[in-house]
């Protein structure tokens, strides 16, 4: 008999042993949501984290989503800590927090947050109800963080017999499907799930960890009805949402008619247009309309002032209509690049923008009517080579946002650097931005002299002094066709104290002031290695030397090209001066966890040259 107690507390033991290499240990989590037609339902969760530490706790977090169509009508929990008596916590407990800054009627987050010490044993179980409409069914993501193992999860689906839906899995069992007549159920089970590591330049999260997403083919939502069978079926639906809510008045009509008069081109008028709705309207993230589908009336948003993506899209839209230029209503994911594979719910798109034809110029506007800052025209980062659906009173057509070539993201330094026989020294430099490289200054001349003055300095390795910005230049108002690349120069200057660090005789000075050193983890890789987007480097750095200088040695060329990037460095020098000039550029590429150390091995060349330091000694 001592035996028999003796060796499951051996195994216990062990086995809390090996979960504490884990951030946090999901014990259970299973999902259930009910159909009960086709505007009402329930879900239902039970949930069981073990929180090992405090990069586990975002798992061990309560939180869901409420509004006039879905409210959390049952709650309980308990947070369990080994030797202390149990915390029960009640739906009294949660806290609620708007997400609209007052600005909408009914969405809030419901929130609950575990403070004890660590290890600790959260478990929640309660029951969400859905009224109204369901357009698709909660996602089913039972892991988010790294380094969480997953042991038991499964979610399922029971709607009315016949209820056709559609769905998209990843690391998720085959579906088991049961019919018994009146209603039809659907499980999935997930296998145990060992966690994944958080890498740069990995794949997405979602080829890492388990999820799925599952809509009614056919659905009514807030009493309108619509079909999510195709692309084309979802652009219906979202035309006719907006029936009715297009219209201007005629006083608005006349006053955008009046400022764009003088313009000769529909692009002028566009450009007019745009500038009018930075000026008098401003962006709220809000979920405003039906659900966050339905974008508030251009009446509404002229007269506020404000509005979420949907509302502003609209009242843009309903702008150029009234001075007769068309433009389509434009659904977009900004976080993934390609729609889900044979799945065309609507709930896998969280933006809107506009697409502007314009055929007199053979050439078509993606403006985004979000951001004041970006400028007319620009297909910025998170929609460039974007899938994206055009909602057109014919039905929603799949497109995608063109994008640009990869010659012209680049980052250009031009470098002047005066070099005094003390290691002081003062430094011009000349920062040329483009692309998507302009995407972090855009509103640059808006900022105040302490965030100048964080960007300007971010990266270098030198303590500068009395920085002053001595020019900006921009062309982001010259859209002139489908390959505007925004360009922006910053002229600045500042001193500082020590650039060169002096010895008998000699200076010795680093290539470069700023820290282009390049980044790898150590130990085994866990992930592919995955870059999508091409960039260039660029930095040409002139020193002009103290009196009586000279450079040492001339440092050979150093050129590398692999599967992964190019780099090279070239030294040169003239009377009086010395000019060096580095270029890196990265590759895109997909390769497997293996192929890593071939990664190292090209970093630590690059960073090598970016590394080297230049010798000037002083003539006898």
């Amino acid at each position: 008999m001592r035996y028999r107690l003796i060796l499951p507390l051996l195994l216990t033991g062990s086995f809390l042993c090996a979960q504490e290499k884990y951030h946090a240990v999901i014990l259970e989590d299973v999902e259930t949501f009910t159909m009960d037609s086709p505007v009402s339902g329930s879900f239902t969760v039970r949930r069981s984290v073990l929180v090992n530490d405090k990069a586990g706790e975002q798992e061990a977090v309560f939180h869901e989503y409420t509004d006039q169509f879905r409210s959390l009508s049952a709650f309980k929990g308990t947070v369990e800590r080994s030797g202390a008596k149990p915390l029960k916590v009640k739906k009294d407990d949660l806290q609620m927090v708007s997400i609209a800054s007052g600005l909408a009627e009914d969405g809030f987050i419901v929130g609950y947050v575990p403070s004890v010490a660590y290890p600790y044993t959260v478990t929640y179980e309660y029951t969400m109800t859905f009224r109204k409409g369901i357009a698709s069914f909660p996602s089913f993501v039972p892991v988010t963080g790294e380094k969480v193992r997953l042991e038991k999860a499964s979610y399922h689906l029971t709607v009315p017999a016949g209820t056709t839906i559609s769905h998209y899995a990843q690391k998720v069992g085959e579906v088991r499907k049961e019919e018994t007549g009146k209603i039809d159920v659907y499980h999935w089970e997930v296998p145990v799930f060992e966690g994944f590591t958080e890498e740069s330049m990995m794949p997405s999260w979602r080829t890492v960890v388990p999820n799925l997403s599952a809509s009614p083919v056919d659905f009514t939502y807030a009493g309108v009805k619509g079909s999510q069978g195709s692309w084309e079926d979802v652009g219906r639906w979202c035309f006719g949402l907006k029936e009715g809510i297009g219209g201007l008045p005629d006083d608005v009509v006349a006053q955008v008619r009046q400022i764009t008069a003088s313009a000769g081109t529909d692009l002028e008028r566009v450009r007019i247009l745009y500038d009018f709705l930075r000026e008098h309207t401003r962006y709220v993230s809000i979920q405003l309309g039906i659900g966050g589908y339905k974008p508030f009336p251009a009446v509404q948003v002229h007269k506020s002032g404000f509005g979420d993506c949907k509302g502003l899209s609209n009242y843009m839209q309903a702008m150029l209509e009234a001075v007769g230029i068309q433009a389509d209503y434009t659904l977009v994911n900004t976080d993934r690049a390609r729609f889900l594979k044979d799945y065309s719910g609507i709930g896998q798109m969280n933006h809107v923008m506009l697409c502007v034809p314009l055929p007199e110029r053979q050439d078509t506007l993606w403006v985004e009517c979000t951001n004041p800052s970006v400028p007319l025209g620009y297909r910025h980062k998170d929609v460039a080579g974007h899938d994206v659906v055009l909602v057109t009173p014919e039905g929603g057509a799949p497109v995608r946002v063109p994008v640009y070539p990869d010659s012209l993201s680049r980052r250009i330094h031009h470098i002047d650097i005066d070099l005094r026989e003390d290691g002081s020294a003062h430094i011009d430099i000349r920062k040329e931005l483009y692309l998507d490289y302009t995407e972090g200054w855009l509103d640059f001349r808006e900022w105040s002299s302490e965030d100048r003055l964080s960007g300007l300095t971010q990266g270098l390795k030198i303590q500068p002094q009395d920085l002053k910005v001595t020019g900006i230049m921009d062309n982001f108002r010259d859209y002139d066709g489908s390959r505007f690349c925004p360009r922006m120069e910053i002229d600045y200057s500042f001193d500082t104290r020590q650039y060169a660090t002096t010895g008998k005789d000699r200076l010795f000075l680093p290539a470069t002031p700023f820290n282009n050193a390049l980044t790898v983890q150590r130990g085994t890789r866990q992930n592919e290695i995955v870059n999508g987007s091409v960039f260039t480097l660029r930095d040409e750095i002139h020193f002009h030397l103290p009196e009586g200088y000279s450079l040492e040695s001339l440092p050979a060329p150093v050129e590398t090209d692999s599967e992964w990037g190019a780099f090279k460095a070239i030294v040169s020098q003239d009377e009086g001066g010395v000019t060096l000039i580095h270029e890196f550029r990265l590759k895109r590429f997909h390769e497997p966890a293996e192929q890593y150390d071939s990664y190292r091995t090209f970093v630590r060349e690059v960073n090598k040259a970016y590394g080297k330091e230049l010798v000037l000694v002083k003539k006898p």
